[in-house]
């Protein structure tokens, strides 16, 4: 439901120096941007490579999802999709110190396999 009535954008495959000024200028060339809100390490407080931005209008969300999906800033070809609304701590994204999911079972496959290693090392001596 909430995505029904949204005006926010999930942006994704940001270059880590991208500012919340470079989307803001990039995303107001089809509408006024509310707010942009950059993605950060939940540690570092470093972006990581997304942001949410919200128009102040649904029209001018679905024309940036259209017109600016595949489009380049910073150096890097960026993907907008519509977005449920942004959420205090949202800017931490879902991996374990922020940013994407892959961060999340990198580290957790990581720690899993150095453990199933040494668990094996030990029953074949």
């Amino acid at each position: 439901r909430a995505l029904a009535k949204s005006s926010t954008l999930y942006v994704g495959n940001l270059a880590f120096s991208t500012r919340a000024s470079h989307l803001r200028a990039h995303f107001s060339t089809l509408g006024p941007v509310a707010a942009v809100h950059v993605g950060l390490d939940r540690f570092r407080k470093t972006p990581c490579g997304f942001a949410f931005v919200e128009y102040e209008s649904r029209a001018h969300a679905h024309q940036a999802v259209a017109y600016l999906t595949g489009t380049k800033l910073d150096g890097r070809v960026i993907r907008a999709e519509l977005d449920a609304g942004f959420k205090p701590g949202r800017q931490y994204g879902r991996g374990v110190s922020g940013g994407q999911v892959s961060s999340f079972f990198y580290f957790f496959g990581t720690f899993l396999i150095t453990k199933i290693f040494r668990l094996v090392s030990l029953f074949t001596w």
